[in-house]
């Protein structure tokens, strides 16, 4: 195997388990390599220290795929291992959407594979995995021979390029055909073939699984919506009622449509709103109030008219949310901020300074972590239980 030469900074950041290189001055080797090509990462003193595939002009130039060095490169295994690891969901018949590979954690850097019912995704997320992306699908479709595959090309910044999403012949796919998938027994329409809103975010079927031991007869308020997954969910496990309120036109249409799906219109309602206005109205409680928003949006915000920011306006959101809190209710909070961490405790202690912490449930085996890159969670939680 060729050799990449990284600086003491870069290699100290492998050696704790971060997967990503960033070239810098220090960097020697880059442009004798191409990008898709499994190379040594070897230290200033010579030690090799990880195997990395190349990302030759990307911002992010190598992604390790194995802690140990000299370890050659194989797409197909690594996908096989995944798939099996995943043996107890493929069984479940009333989950039919999941995670099949998570990037490094999976030893596959730079893809993302997901299922939607009868569909399995492939995401591209970066251009080294493309010189495998043949591998992979013959993977995919030995693993799954009757589903449909389909591949989604997100290595550049969606606002600068749309994500193309093709099947095994490149003919383009249609991103408002929807299919019915299920999760945990509950019905979800999703758009396997949009962009990365799918209509749902398995990583927090955990979340959804985790209150369903503690949300019958419980009322529930669903802010930032979307799709109101989390609504259908606890109203098929036994919540009395679930309010979605959202920005979304369209999103909401999808909750609609996703409450007739199991049966729970009666006890569902939609408000087109943003979130701080409609805290601001409305004059009911809650026993469980869900608060999981975009790191940005258009919209209005809690503080003013204009765009949602999450670090200027969860603050008072949180503040805001504590006060529609029913005695002994419960606040699920998340946040997906990148770079520096949204104090996200320290403003849920000040919203809600005499609740009980309660420990969030642990990602599921299918979003597995890897130590030392904090960029593999999708989202950070807390929780929040009033005591009066």
């Amino acid at each position: 195997m060729k050799k990449l030469i990284v600086g003491r900074v870069s290699a100290d950041f492998i050696k704790r388990g971060h997967p990503w290189v960033r070239p810098d001055k220090f960097t020697q080797g880059l442009e004798k390599l191409e990008t898709g090509e499994a190379v040594t990462l070897v230290d200033q003193q010579g030690h090799g220290i990880a195997s990395a595939l190349i990302d030759r002009h990307d911002a992010t130039c190598a992604r390790v795929y194995h802690q140990r060095p000299d370890r050659p490169f194989q797409a197909t295994e690594a996908f096989y291992r995944a798939w099996e690891k995943r043996a107890a969901l493929h069984a479940d018949e009333q989950t039919t959407c999941y995670r099949i590979v998570h990037g490094e954690a999976d030893f596959l850097p730079g893809l993302r594979v997901e299922r939607y019912g009868n569909i399995i995704v492939l995401v591209l997320l970066a251009p080294c995995m493309q010189v495998y992306l043949d591998k992979l699908i013959a993977a995919a479709q030995n693993c799954a021979p009757e589903a449909r595959l389909v591949i989604k090309e997100h290595t550049t910044d969606i606002r600068k390029e749309q994500i193309r999403c093709y099947d095994r012949n490149r003919q383009n796919c249609d991103p408002n055909e929807t299919v019915i998938a299920q999760e945990c027994g509950a019905f979800i329409e999703v758009a396997p073939f949009a962009d990365l809103a799918t209509g749902i975010y398995v990583d927090q079927r955990c979340t959804r699984t985790w209150l369903h031991n503690m949300c019958a007869g419980k009322s529930v308020l669903n802010l930032f919506a979307y799709t109101g997954v989390f609504s259908s969910s606890l109203l098929v496990a036994g919540a009395s009622q679930a309010v979605d309120v959202d920005l979304s036109g369209p999103a909401l249409e999808t909750a609609v449509r996703n409450a007739e799906l199991n049966a729970v219109s009666q006890q569902h309602t939609v408000v087109k709103s943003d979130c701080g206005s409609f805290l601001k109205q409305d004059n009911h409680s809650y026993d469980i109030i869900i608060v999981d928003p975009p790191t940005s949006a258009r919209g209005a915000s809690q503080a003013k008219k204009g765009n949602w920011i999450l670090r200027r306006d969860y603050p008072a959101l949180l503040a805001a949310a504590s006060k529609r809190l029913s005695p002994h209710g419960m606040i699920i909070s998340c946040c997906n901020t990148l770079g520096k961490p949204f104090p996200l405790a320290n403003n849920i202690d000040k919203a809600l300074p005499d609740a009980t912490v309660v420990s969030a449930p642990q990602l599921a085996d299918d979003i597995p972590q890897k130590k030392g890159f904090p960029e593999g969670r999708p989202w950070r939680m807390e929780i929040r239980k009033r005591s009066s």
